[in-house]
């Protein structure tokens, strides 16, 4: 029998089952409601919220993707949810948590409408995203270009390197796009590489110039084949016009 502590605002017993769950999919977090009676379950989710609205409770890792992965394993119910946590940029202990999303998200899990959805979120989550903390940005572009990549989620990255309002967005487009690459038929590399082209001599940030320019020469994870600036094979110096003002 499950025991539960009055005692305490977060009943301890819904505490160690987040903790228990911390690292399960979304598949086993159901198999694991399951086994709960109606109003267990329901009071799982309540203090699993109530852990990502304490500043205390979210700083304990284990407890915070407990709780991230218990939200992400109720969808599409909580698609309001995931929605609003998507958009907190307040403080670092929320990138933690959309990096847990992004990480947790399994379109296999998911009809075909409720991918589209999630694709929808993700994008402007990155068309947005103000930080480059926790590693969330990171993972959105990562998830679109390797693990979800299909011709809509390198469309999205496309989009995000050309038109996202800050470097975040735009460096993790480039990440995502460097997996697409690899991925990619020849005559759709050579045209994800003009792209990220444009992006090393034109974009307004001289970080995201440098990094799309590590991608032309092979530098970094992927070891992509070294293919020249357009400055370096005509001799002129790059331009800084993009089309962000």
């Amino acid at each position: 029998m499950i025991k539960q502590n009055t005692n305490r605002r977060v009943p301890e017993w819904t505490l160690a089952f987040l903790r228990e769950n911390s690292n399960l999919c979304s598949t086993s977090i159901l198999g694991e409601l399951r086994r709960l009676s109606h109003t267990q379950r329901n009071t799982i989710v309540r203090q699993a919220l109530r852990v990502l609205g304490d500043k205390n409770l979210k700083r304990s890792e284990t407890l915070r993707n407990g709780a991230v992965r218990l939200i992400v394993a109720l969808l599409p119910k909580t698609f309001p949810t995931i929605e609003r946590f998507l958009a907190d940029f307040s403080s670092p202990l929320w990138y933690e948590v959309q990096f847990t999303i992004f990480c947790s998200l399994d379109r296999d899990d998911l009809s075909k409408s409720d991918q589209r959805r999630v694709l929808t979120l993700i994008e402007h989550y990155l068309m947005n995203v103000k930080s480059g903390a926790g590693h969330a940005a990171w993972k959105a572009g990562d998830l679109l270009g390797d693990e979800w990549n299909t011709p809509e989620t390198v469309r999205i990255l496309e989009r995000v390197l050309i038109a996202a309002k800050y470097v975040p967005g735009r460096k993790s487009a480039i990440h995502g796009l460097e997996h697409a690459i690899e991925k990619a038929k020849a005559s759709e590399r050579d045209r994800l590489f003009a792209l990220i082209e444009q992006a090393a001599s034109k974009d307004p940030s001289a970080k995201i110039r440098q990094r799309a320019s590590s991608t032309l020469r092979g530098v970094g994870c992927h070891n992509l084949p070294y293919r020249p600036l357009p400055s370096e094979a005509t001799g002129q110096r790059p331009t800084t016009a993009f089309s962000l003002p």
